[in-house]
Formats: structure tokens, sequence, C-alpha cells
């Protein structure tokens, strides 16, 4: 095809393909770069180029050496050409086709002819494009944004030749268009200057992303003379172009000739949009450099606060940590940090408590070091995990008594860190303990003082009336002595001294000591069935264990009980059954107790006024509520109800300990009584109960009826 060799004129190395496909041929080829292509294409050769800068001024060299060129990729679209390239520009990507069209590039260049003949314009093209190349390496090498503007702008005078130039950008912020740099002979006095999307021929041009040629600027509609006292020209022409990035307006590239010169022509306005490209992206690179610096500065200002802040936390922590530690220390009471029963880490009371030292505690397990133990202590609340409390007392080696509480350090499962805190109560227990009996002795003191006045006031008229009794008796027993008499002396006809001695009998009292003696008898019969009842009373308060049956139906026993004391058909009484489960509660004692609440209730009322039974439950629950329209009773006696002996009623009306065992009987089963009353507004006392077991629990039928039951 030639002598010479090929000029492969691409970006970074030739593809192996291209490079085996000319091999194959045996064209000899060189690559090159373009300013070299440029330099040596006086000569003809035949090149194959790619898209590499300033390639349409290298292929146009080319053809003007009198060689041919090739494009290496896709074909050359209509906007590429710019009337640089030769027509019937062949571009391939195959290199089978590669060769081929070589020959024909190369049959069409000489037939061409003399590459002298070639037009004077294209040349100048040539020049132009080579020119621009040169101005975008210049305005390439800039970083900085002013540095690069005013050398776009000095690059566009250059290439326009015209009196002034300018840059403006558009602020993403509001659309407007600024410049803070112009160039003519008085644009030092320019500080700033703006334009509103659409103002002037700039703003034109940035709204309609279009050049513009403007060639005498006062006849222009859109002409803004302001530009007149920023370049300080008498502007007559105009051209600008709009700087393109990836679709958007990023500013407007304009140059400026004065009236008294001849206007641009479009081949003028062609080299400026040749230029444009190059200071588009010069001016994106600058401000990415600029945003990248800036962010660049925010990150290092960010590290240095980073860095401060890092090393505030890191003393407050480390100050935090002393602090912790000394107060960890300070703590007069054991505590420590385990991994299950292995001890992490003990203050200084833990190890005086064991009486090791303080490096020797971690390691260990808290039941060898404590209590001597080889295994885990009896009801060791940890071996449970997390279930229920942690919270246990124990016996140490010591033989001190220490109350254990634990608090997990993470919510999750698999996590068995745990803080135990160890609390000495062998005082508090010896004195809980001595209270308890002090209490006890108190109680029973009280207990005692009460059943010694309530059992003293029937034995008092017992006694009285024993004593008067054996008077009646004396005074029966003379008037039996007369008769007696009075008989013998009848049946030895002595008739006289009988009458005499029945004369004597009328002076006795015998008749009314007689029936002073059965009234005496009768008072001291009641007497003795009070004391009784005190008796029996004082016994099921001292019953202290709690037998264990069949759980009570609680529905069953109210009706029972309401039946003893009211009757078969009581008119004021409501029942509203709705417990559906049994209550853990033997039922004859829940008879007992719903007894004495009942007969209150029945004493409490008078006339029309009613009594309400409800029975409900909830899941682990019994409840029972007797509520009676009766009189109340008055706040100072309310807290005193369930006191031993304790009554309003008078004498011979109650003992005072109906409450009382109710209270006791309720207590010892786990539940709980509450009375609520005020006077003239009768009286709800309201009983729970813990609810049987699920297996023991049995359906209730659930009635709310008004008796009869």
């Amino acid at each position: 095809m030639t002598a010479a060799p090929v000029l492969l004129v691409l970006q970074g190395e030739p593809p192996e393909p291209l490079v085996a496909g000319l091999s194959e041929a045996g064209v000899q080829f060189r690559r090159v770069s373009a300013q070299e292509a440029i330099r040596v294409s006086t000569s003809a050769h035949l090149a194959v180029c790619a898209r590499v800068p300033a390639w349409q001024a290298v292929i146009a060299r080319v053809y003007l050496g009198g060689g041919a060129a090739v494009i290496w990729g896709p074909p050359v679209a209509p906007l590429e050409s710019r009337g640089l390239l030769p027509p019937h520009l062949e571009a391939v990507e195959d290199p089978a086709q590669l060769i081929g069209a070589l020959r024909r590039a190369k049959e069409r260049s000489l037939a061409a002819g003399n590459p002298q003949q070639l037009s004077e314009k294209l040349l100048e093209r040539v020049e132009s494009a080579e020119r621009i190349s040169r101005f975008a390496q210049s305005i390439a090498t800039r970083i900085d944004l002013p540095d690069t503007i005013q050398e776009a702008i000095r690059r566009t005078r250059e290439l326009c030749d015209s009196d002034g130039a300018s840059l403006l950008l558009v602020d993403p912020a509001s659309g407007d268009l600024f410049l803070d740099t112009v160039s003519g002979p008085q644009s030092q006095n320019m500080q700033s200057f703006r334009l509103r999307p659409g103002q002037g021929i700039a703003g034109k041009v940035a709204q309609q992303a279009t050049s513009c040629l403007v060639l005498d600027a006062r006849q222009d509609p859109d002409f803004d003379p302001r530009g007149d006292a920023a370049t300080g020209l008498s502007i007559g022409s105009i051209i600008a172009v709009p700087l393109l990035q990836a679709g958007d307006v990023l500013g407007v590239l304009e140059a400026v000739r004065a009236a008294r010169r001849r206007p641009f022509d479009p081949e003028e306005l062609r080299r400026l949009e040749d230029l444009a490209p190059h200071v588009t992206i010069a001016v994106h690179n600058a401000q990415t450099n600029a945003r990248l610096r800036e962010f660049q500065l925010q990150l290092v200002s960010a590290n240095s606060d980073l860095e401060r802040k890092v090393h505030e936390r890191t003393k407050q922590i480390r100050n935090a940590t002393v602090e912790w530690e000394r107060t960890f220390d300070a703590i007069e009471e054991p505590i420590a940090l385990q991994e299950g029963f292995v001890i992490r880490r003990a203050n200084i009371a833990y190890a005086k408590e064991v009486g090791l030292l303080i490096t020797d505690v971690p390691g260990q397990t808290c039941h060898k070091i404590m209590a001597g133990l080889d295994s885990p202590c009896q009801g060791c609340p940890l071996p449970a995990g997390r279930v229920g409390e942690l919270r246990g007392e124990f016996t140490m080696k010591s033989q001190s008594r220490l109350l254990l509480s634990g608090f997990w350090m993470s919510p999750h499962s698999t996590d068995n860190r745990v803080v135990v805190h160890y609390r000495d109560v062998t005082k508090q227990r010896s004195l809980e303990e001595r209270l308890r009996e002090s209490e006890r002795l108190a109680a029973l003191g009280q207990l005692a003082s009460g059943a010694a006045h309530e059992i003293n006031n029937p034995l008092g008229f017992l006694t009285s009336n024993l004593q008067n009794l054996n008077y009646c008796l004396e005074e029966l027993r003379m008037t039996s002595s007369l008769a007696t008499k009075a008989l013998e002396l009848l049946r030895a006809d002595r008739s006289l001294e009988a009458l005499k001695a029945l004369e004597e009998i009328q002076y006795l009292e015998g008749e009314s000591a007689a029936n002073d003696g059965l009234d005496m008898i009768n008072e001291s019969l009641e007497g003795a069935r009070r004391v009784g009842d005190i008796v029996r009373g004082l016994r099921e308060l001292s019953r202290q264990e709690i037998a264990r049956g069949e759980p009570c139906c609680v529905n069953a026993s109210v009706t029972r009980v309401v039946r003893t004391e009211f009757g078969e058909q009581p008119p004021n009484v409501t029942l509203d059954l709705q417990a559906k489960i049994r209550a853990e509660i033997q039922p004859l004692q829940m008879d007992q107790v719903l007894g004495h609440i009942l007969r209150n209730a029945r004493q409490a009322i008078a006339g029309d006024q009613k009594v309400a039974v409800r029975t409900w439950n909830t899941d682990t629950e019994v409840i029972i509520q007797i509520k009676d329209e009766g009189c109340g009773i008055p706040p100072e006696n309310l807290r005193r109800i369930f006191e031993p002996f304790f009554t309003t009623r008078g004498v011979g009306k109650g003992i005072g300990l109906g409450l009382t065992a109710a209270y006791g009987i309720i207590k010892r089963n786990g539940g709980w009584i509450d009375v609520q009353s005020a006077p003239g507004h009768g009286t709800t006392v309201t009983v729970k109960l813990p609810g049987a077991k699920p297996q023991e629990a049995a359906h209730q039928r659930t009635s709310a009826v008004a008796l009869p039951l």
C-alpha cells in the first residue's frame, strides 16, 4: 500500500486483534501521538486514527500531506465533521475490514490529485484546530477556578481576535449568571456582575443552550448596556456560546468587539464553539477540584475536631473508669462481676469478706470462697438462669447471713455475666427475730388481756350468782327443815307446835328464793356458754396449720352460708355468682369466713335494707364481695375491726373474734381482705383468694339471681 509505515493514533496500546490483522497482511505500523502524527503528515502516510483529542486536525493534516486515514471506531456523526474532515471518510471497528478500508482510502487520495490544490480554507481550519488544541491544553493545565477562567478569557481573546471577553457561570441555587472576572480596557473596575435567567444576550444563550452571533449589539433587544461599563468598551459585535456539561448549562463564554471594528463572522463563532467544550471540561474540573479542596478542608477540620473529641472522650472515659473503680471499691458491701459462678471482678469489701487479697479473687468460684462449698449453694438463684428474681439468702462459712441480689449485665440470654451484691443481714435477722418474739409476746399479752377481760365479765356474775344462790338455798333448806318439823309434830298429835312451826315458814322467802335461784342458774348457764364461745374462738385463732384438701367452690359456699344466716328464701339478699374457678382453701374454712362476714352484714341491716354478694375471678384469683346497706362503721372503729375482742355490740351480743378469725384464715391461705365503710353508707367487704391449680379447678355454673336459693 505504501512504503511508509501505517500510523496508529490511538489512546493506550493498540488492541491485539488490530495488531494481528495488520501483521497478517504484512503491513508495517507505528504507534504515534496526535502531535507527532501532525508533524510527520507532510509526507504521504496512511493513518488509523481513533477519537483522540484534536483527531479531526490529525486526519485533515494527513490528507493535506497526500496521505489517507481511516477512523477506528463508529461512523462519524454529522456534528463531528465541522468541515475539517474529507468526504467518504470510512470508519471501521472490525480488524478484518481494516486493510480494505485503508486501500480504498489510499485510492481516493491518489485520485484527488496534488494536495497543494486543496482548499486554503481547509488548511486554515486545520491551523485553527491546532491553535484550539494548544489553547485547550493551556487551559487544562490550570487547577484553580480563577486561574482557569483567566486563561480561558485570555485564550478566547487570542482565538477570536476580540477586544474583550468574559466567562459567566450559572449559580446552581438561583439559576442566575454571574461573573467576577472580565477582560477589557477598564475591567479592573468590575467587582461583580449578575444576570437573571433569560436576561441579556448571555442569559438568553444560557436559557436556550444555543450559540449566538450578534453583529450590532445596539440593535439587539436582548443587549444589556451594563456590559459597556463592565469592559470599558463601546460594544459593537458579540459572540456567545453555552458551556454544556452532561446536558446541563455550566455557563456562557462570550467575546466582544468594539463598535469601530468589523463584526464577528460565523467562522469565528465556530472557533469559539470548538474551544467551548475544552473550557467546559477545564471549568468543571476546576470547580470539582475546588469542591474537593473544600471537602478536604472540612474533612481535615472534622478529623481535627473528631480527634479532639476522641481525646476528650478518652479522658472522660479514663476519669470515669478511675472514678467508677474508686466508687466500686468504696462500697462497704461485697460486690462482684461474675460469669456464671466465676468471679471476674470484685471490690475490696468482697475480698475482706472472703479473707483473700483483692488480686486473688478473680477466677475463683463464688460458692468456694464464700461458703467453702465445691458446688453451688442450696437455693442459689443463678443456676435457674434468667427465670425468676436473682435473690437469695445464705449462711457463709463465717456463719454470717448474707442477702444476695443479682442483676444481669445484658438482656441477651447468651450473656451470663451478672453483677452480684451481698448485704450482711446477720444483725438484721437477729433483730427481726427479737422483734417477732416481742410482737408475739405483745400479741399474746393483748390476747390474754382481752381474753381475761372477756372471761372475767361472765365469771364475775357467775361468782355473784353462786353466792346469791347459796343464800337462796339456805332459805329453802330452812323452809324444808320447818316443814319436816311440822310434819313430825302433827304425827305426834302436837298440832299447836306444828302450827307454830308452819307459821315460822311464812316469814322465810322460800318461794322468792326459788324463783331467784332459777334465774341465777339461767344467767350462770349463759355466762358459761359465753366463756365456751370465747374458748372456742381462742382455739380457732391458735390453729396455725393449713390443712390441705379439695379446693373450695366459692359459689356453693356462698349459697350454703346465705341460707344458714338469712333463711331459705331471704328477700333482701341478691347473689351474682360469676366465679368460674375454685379457690385454694378448704370449704369448711371458706364457710367460716363467709359466716363471720355475712353475720355482721345481717346484724348491720334493718327493715328493707339489702345485702348483695358477688363472686368473680381473674386468671389467678377468686374475688368475693359482700356489700350491705346497713349503718356503716365509723372511721375510728374501722381501723380496729380485726383486733381480737373488739366489738361495738352490747354485752352478750358478740365477743369480737369473728373478723379476727376470718382475717387469720384468709391470711394463712395466702389471701387478702379489705373493708370499706362509712356511717350511713353501708359496708363493703372484699376477699381475694388464690385460684386453684388448673388441674384442680372445676368449672362452676354462673348464676345471677335474687334469692330464693
